[in-house]
């Protein structure tokens, strides 16, 4: 859980939206953020794991549970 609660967070304040409207099932696309705001999220998501985030791979995920488990998978 400590994944989903720091990509929450990162969303939450870059997006400006409230963690708790931010769950596992939401569609990455129902995020209420514009391109520039995705690249915040994953740069500050890089940093807080000291990992490198496939910009590609982050087409193939729909939803928040999706990235979390990408973000373990690097941290891996």
């Amino acid at each position: 859980m400590e994944t989903l609660d720091t990509v929450k967070k990162v969303i939450a304040r870059i997006a400006h939206c409230g963690e708790q409207d931010i769950t596992p099932g939401l569609l990455l696309a129902d995020v209420k953020a514009d391109s520039l705001h995705w690249i915040q999220i994953i740069v500050a998501v890089e940093n807080a794991y000291d990992i490198e985030i496939d910009f590609e791979r982050m087409r193939e995920m729909a939803t928040i549970s999706d990235f979390v488990s990408y973000v373990d998978s690097c941290r891996n």
